[in-house]
């Protein structure tokens, strides 16, 4: 269980640092994002930089993945990834379609990154509303979820009050 969180950390983490590239050198297309994304994280105010927001749509094996991340100035993120996406609806937030949470303990080391997540093997760990759906266009709702800190599951952040509004790529 341990080895799979783990992967899934740095798969999510992974992720995040992709998404987040301003353009191509060879002056392609850009891979910034465009949206918004705000959350209260254990009381505290999260809203995410623009160009580190991201929703992206993949289909691979004829399964629908999109995955929505936002980033801020602080090395915070948080990244929901709905695996067996089929439009407008509920899902929950568990061990196959995961909600993140991650900073950094010291912005200089990546090896110090705080990874929360709702990868526990329980049913539901929270949920995300998709609101308004249009492929390859937008995407808005709401979600919830309680993260485990992926080294120490009695470690834990609520992350409440989430919403995003985003461009997918």
């Amino acid at each position: 269980m341990k080895t799979i969180t783990r992967i899934t950390s740095v798969l999510l983490f992974s992720l995040f640092v992709l998404s987040a590239c301003s353009k191509d050198d060879d002056g392609g297309t850009s891979a910034a994002g465009d949206g918004e994304l705000t959350a209260t994280v254990d009381g505290a105010s999260f809203e995410s930089f623009p160009e580190a927001t991201t929703a992206v749509e993949s289909n691979a094996g004829g399964v629908q993945t999109l995955t929505i991340s936002g980033g801020t100035m602080n090395s915070e993120n948080i990244q929901i990834m709905i695996i067996g996406f089929e439009g407008v609806g509920t899902y929950d937030l568990n061990s196959v379609s995961l909600g993140s949470y991650t900073y950094l303990e010291d912005t200089s080391n990546f090896n110090s990154a705080m990874v929360f997540t709702t990868s526990t093997g329980a049913a539901s760990n929270g949920e995300i509303k998709i609101e308004e759906y249009t492929a390859g266009g937008t995407v808005t709702g709401t979600f919830n979820f309680t993260g485990y800190l992926t080294s120490n599951t009695s470690q834990t952040v609520a992350v409440t009050n989430g919403a995003f509004n985003v461009t997918i790529q």
